[in-house]
């Protein structure tokens, strides 16, 4: 685990050292990231165009499923480019998500000879994994913004994107921290996780919209708390607003990022202990 350092004869305060490890492992983060992102495109014709060609034939088969054998459209006048741009703006975070989430309980499993390194920090594993699995969101937003432009749909409520991307880094991390700690004890946690987020694909806004399905069905949607990040971006790229999304939203990130934070800072002896 990282050594606490000293400062003027003082160690940093405890609740500081998740961040400042990060801060002060920069370089090591950016070299382990881009060797794992080789890694994932090794030996592979396309390389790294998998990354972003798997959730684009993603949106493809689900224009095809929705628009034209459900033959469901976002209202009268859409067609199937709309719903298009429309499921490729809710992949964009999801796909972020996706990765982040499902990999978090394995993070310090997999990563045993690096933590077992007295000097590594095991606060930076969450943030390596989340710039992995935001190449392909990065792809996929430079898509959707080209079809977006091309349709005449750019808003200036785009400013506001990167408030929720930061927001979203630290929801992120906090569930992370949580899932990679409570995933050293309970092994099983990276199947569950796995299972529940292919599921809630379906049970969130990243396909479907209030318009095509009825209002208890949307309730229900609503309850799903993934579901509120979703409709904040897609507020961003489509010029709305939903009040009580943005809340959820921004308290949701705040609150999962104390949490995981505390966890990560008291959990380190239980970490080895149990690898």
């Amino acid at each position: 685990m990282a050594c606490s350092k000293q400062t003027g004869g003082r160690e940093k305060p405890v609740y500081l050292k998740p961040m400042l490890a990060i801060v002060e492992n920069r370089e090591l983060i950016w070299a382990i990231t881009v060797r794992n992102l080789k890694g994932t495109s090794k030996g592979a014709v396309l390389g790294f165009l998998w990354i972003a060609i798997s959730p684009l034939i993603q949106v493809t088969a689900y224009v095809i499923i929705v628009s034209f054998i459900f033959k469901a459209k976002l209202n009268s006048d859409a067609g199937p480019f709309d719903y298009a741009i429309f499921v490729l703006s809710g992949m964009i975070p999801w796909q972020i998500m996706n990765r982040s989430i499902c990999e978090a309980p394995m993070l310090i499993r997999s990563n045993t000879e690096l933590v077992k390194q007295v000097i590594y920090p095991i606060e930076t594993l969450p943030l390596m994994n989340l710039l992995v699995g935001s190449f392909g969101g990065a792809v996929n937003f430079i898509v959707f913004i080209i079809l977006f432009a091309i349709a005449g749909k750019l808003e200036w409520t785009l400013v506001f994107l990167p408030l929720h991307l930061f927001f979203l880094l630290i929801f992120l991390l906090g569930i992370s921290w949580i899932f990679s700690i409570t995933g050293v004890i309970f092994k099983d946690l990276r199947e569950i996780v796995s299972v529940m987020m292919m599921l809630l694909i379906y049970f969130s806004p990243v396909i479907i919209s209030g318009s095509m399905v009825g209002r208890k069905i949307w309730s229900l949607i609503l309850l799903n708390p993934l579901s509120h990040i979703i409709i904040s971006f897609r507020d961003v790229f489509w010029g709305s607003f939903h009040i009580w999304s943005w809340v959820i939203f921004l308290t949701m990130s705040i609150g999962i990022f104390i949490l995981g934070h505390i966890m990560i800072t008291r959990a380190k002896k239980l970490v080895n202990e149990y690898i």
